[in-house]
């Protein structure tokens, strides 16, 4: 029988999100930001691209700069203006506190490849979001590039924490007729509700969180529609760029509509955002 929610738990977004400054981050990239900021040659902007590749410590990277801490009277909402305000230092200390390294390892050979896989689609849509914010225009590449790498952090939060095998979300999927209902019935909440309150948690700024949630259709009204709209669409995106046989049909008609695409436009714009993602690839960014 599948897994149940966390039993005796009235809350498991709460239990989860206790357990959040565990979220580990991939040895290489720990030990490349040691490496870069004991150097003199080192930039910021090296720095950047040396953190950028991997959603844990950019989460860290972020919180940490937002943290109460600092008092900040603007929230710091990219990769660059975290490393220019916390300095190389704090940096190097902050990847030395980091402590697990294994958020993308499992427990057999299945979890890895499960993690693994989040991780690639992370680092996808997160380029593929950029392309789009700056192909349409309607919102800032910088905000958009973050939340496409933070969007899938709840499932990782999930597996890790939830208290459940995440492989019961995957069979399940398909009877419950979505993913995140699935989630619902092993763990008694979503990625999306795991996310969100752990990004608060976090510090991160409000249009970050609001960016984050990429699959609720906002408010007409809501000032950061075009970011969610672009992180939405960018995740199809890059699905279908990995798997074109299976491009995927239903997209939202309100992300598209927020920035200016037609459903016509869809396979230009697949095209568009596979060819930024193999170009980032390339690159190894």
């Amino acid at each position: 029988m599948a897994a149940q929610p966390i039993p005796d738990n009235p809350n498991p977004v709460e239990a989860i999100c206790a357990k959040a400054n565990q979220l580990a981050v991939l040895p290489q990239v720990v030990h490349k930001i040691l490496e870069m900021t004991g150097s003199e040659e080192a930039s910021a902007g090296s720095i950047e691209q040396a953190i950028i590749v991997d959603p844990g410590f950019s989460s860290r990277v972020l919180a940490h700069a937002n943290s109460a801490h600092y008092a900040l009277s603007k929230k710091v909402t990219s990769i660059r203006e975290a490393i220019m305000f916390l300095g190389f230092k704090a940096l190097r200390q902050l990847a030395m506190t980091v402590g697990v390294f294994d958020l993308f390892v499992g427990k057999s050979d299945r979890d890895s490849l499960r993690r693994r896989s989040w991780w690639r689609h992370s680092l996808d849509t997160a380029h593929c979001s950029a392309w789009l914010a700056t192909k349409t225009s309607r919102t800032g590449r910088d905000e958009a590039y973050t939340c496409g790498l933070l969007h899938m952090v709840g499932k990782n939060l999930l597996d890790r924490f939830g208290g459940a095998d995440y492989g019961n979300v995957e069979v399940l999927t398909s009877h419950y007729g979505s993913e995140r209902e699935a989630e619902k019935h092993v763990y008694g909440c979503d990625h999306i509700e795991v996310a969100l309150a752990v990004s608060r948690q976090w510090g991160f700024p409000d249009v970050l969180v609001a960016g984050i949630n990429y699959l609720d259709e906002p408010e007409a009204n809501d000032d950061n529609r075009p970011l969610r709209a672009c992180v939405c669409l960018s995740n199809l995106i890059a699905r279908s760029a990995l798997e074109p046989e299976k491009a995927h049909t239903d997209w939202p008609e309100w992300a598209l509509e927020e920035l200016g695409i037609t459903p016509e436009q869809i396979p230009l714009y697949i095209e568009g955002g596979t060819v930024a993602i193999a170009a980032a690839a390339k690159l190894q960014i």
